[in-house]
């Protein structure tokens, strides 16, 4: 009821992790039923080691949470010798998630994932907000798809791409990871935010802004995710503030062919066992399917004054 095609992936479930909130390794696996996850998608990994920012780096409010983590990592070699072993015996596909600085380290990462027998697909992370240096891909649709370009030459594996809700329209973002070669598209990463303590008059992170994520990016994800689906032949995969199975269902109707769960998962590390419950259960009392469901807004047509 629940399979999933991503491209090339076939998946057992739409639902997946969201980069950032399961870590590096399949660890967090255990608070989940494998027939329930679609595909690991694991913490950005980049070619050197990463400390991070300085503390404090998340802060809750309202409607999610704020996060300013800078990418911290122990570096590829750590990664390759120490978790890539475990990720082979995996039956769930695993998804690997690359960062760097240039060009020559995305196209370094994907290089180093392609040769891995555990890994599935390679997520390109070409969009977090937390890191001050290094050039922004996200903003810059030449830049985009120079980097995706030189990565795509050096793996068959599928290849996504991470896109930034931080830009005037998404769009010409996702023609351009297309046409340079993504295989998916991954819609979207965190919004740029700031939490303001009026006791110390200071920032309530470190860093000063930090990302946005959880149930009121969800709007603004649903949207973009719209956009980009309208645009491109590739698939939609849906990052944005979903943390129920009707949540899922509104980005699969908005055209996302599978949706990433991640803000959720930390108050509740089994949210994606829950929510694939949930969804059985909505599908077969509204006698439905993913497939029909997929793609099927109904814009409203302008109203004529």
């Amino acid at each position: 009821m629940l399979q999933t095609r991503v491209g090339a992936l076939e998946l057992a479930s739409p639902l997946l992790t969201a980069s950032g909130t399961f870590g590096h390794d399949p660890a967090a696996l255990r608070f989940l039923k494998t027939e329930d996850l679609g595909a690991l998608v694991l913490k950005t990994v980049t070619p050197e080691p990463r400390h991070g920012n300085p503390a404090p780096r998340m802060a809750e409010f309202t409607g999610g949470v704020l996060n300013a983590i800078g990418l911290e990592n122990k570096g590829l070699a750590y990664w390759r010798d120490h978790v890539a072993p475990d990720l082979a015996a995996l039956t769930v596909p695993v998804v690997a998630n690359a960062g760097g600085h240039s060009v020559s380290d995305y196209v370094a990462m994907t290089e180093a994932f392609d040769a891995m027998a555990g890994v599935a697909a390679i997520e390109l992370n070409l969009s977090c907000p937390n890191v001050a240096d290094g050039i922004q891909f996200s903003t810059e649709v030449a830049a985009l798809k120079e980097v995706v370009a030189a990565c795509r030459k050096v793996t068959p594996k599928p290849l996504w791409v991470k896109l930034s809700p931080n830009v005037a329209s998404i769009v010409p973002f996702a023609k351009a990871a297309e046409s340079a070669g993504a295989d998916a598209l991954t819609v979207c990463n965190t919004l740029i935010g700031l939490l303001v303590d009026w006791k110390t008059q200071k920032p309530m992170i470190a860093n000063g802004t930090g990302g946005m994520s959880g149930p009121a990016v969800k709007p603004l994800a649903l949207r973009m995710v719209w956009d980009s689906a309208r645009a491109v032949s590739i698939p939609v995969v849906a990052s944005g503030g979903a943390s129920t199975a009707a949540d899922v269902l509104e980005f699969v109707v908005a055209g996302a062919t599978a949706v990433q769960i991640g803000t959720a998962s930390f108050r509740r590390p089994d949210a994606i066992s829950a929510i694939a419950l949930e969804l059985r259960e909505l599908l077969t009392e509204n006698s439905t399917s993913l497939e029909e469901l997929r793609a099927s807004l109904r814009w409203p047509h302008p109203v004529s004054c």
